[in-house]
């Protein structure tokens, strides 16, 4: 009788102790602005990114050190971080490129794209030394061929204002954004250099 009244205040204990647990905070990646380029470029898809494994959990990581995960304790990201990224990626990229049309692939419409962006994210976390640091692999294509017309390895870093969490996502956002900086100019110039090739010596 005595091991069944101890077992039922160990229950009715633990009942009590997961019923007054906080419920989680959750985060998104906002959109920030950046430099315009008014040329339209014609319909952009950005392609979901792929993202390190130790990036893709729901728990935000706020920081990595001696080989070691630190998570937010009790916050999350609102939705997959590399469905967010992209999803943000492609807003950034809309206001940088008010002439043309930038869309996601998970967007499911039926336009043509003349051009895709892809991304491959090998970091995004912050550093011993106090910044968060973004690694990227970008790859461009166009609707003229399978080979990518630009491939370019992109690493960013900035200083978040506190070590909280929401100054944390804060800073995240800011190098979404400047990812977007980034590769609108590398969109501007792949275009130019494809008109270029398009026009035969002695045409002029």
């Amino acid at each position: 009788m005595i091991l069944r009244l101890h077992a039922y205040v160990l229950l009715c204990a633990a009942l009590v102790a997961c019923g007054s647990s906080p419920e989680p905070a959750y985060y998104a990646l906002g959109r920030v602005p950046g430099v315009l380029i008014a040329d339209p470029l014609g319909s952009i898809e950005v392609r979901r990114p792929s993202i390190a494994g130790y990036l893709d959990r729901s728990e935000i990581l706020t920081q990595v050190v001696d080989h070691r995960l630190r998570l937010a304790s009790n916050e999350r990201w609102g939705e997959p971080l590399a469905l967010m990224i992209g999803r943000v990626l492609a807003d950034d990229l809309g206001e940088r490129l008010p002439g043309s049309t930038v869309f996601t692939e998970s967007s499911d419409m039926s336009i043509h794209a003349s051009r895709v962006v892809e991304l491959s994210i090998s970091k995004l976390e912050l550093d011993a030394d106090g910044y968060v640091r973004l690694k990227a692999l970008l790859a461009l294509r166009s609707d003229t061929g399978q080979a990518p017309a630009l491939t370019r390895t992109l690493t960013l870093q900035a200083r978040p204002s506190s070590s909280e969490t929401p100054a944390l996502v804060d800073t995240m956002s800011g190098l979404v954004g400047l990812l977007a900086n980034e590769i609108a100019g590398a969109l501007k110039a792949s275009a130019v250099s494809q008109q270029a090739e398009l026009r035969e010596p002695g045409t002029d």
